[in-house]
């Protein structure tokens, strides 16, 4: 396994700037 396996771009508008409010309503992809 090569580590530029994991190197990918994102557009900036997917990445969150700011925490979501409440914070236990927060999604996380794995």
């Amino acid at each position: 396994m090569l580590t530029s396996d994991f190197d990918y771009h994102l557009h900036e508008d997917l990445i969150a700037q700011t925490p979501v409010e409440p914070r236990d309503s927060s999604r996380i992809l794995v």
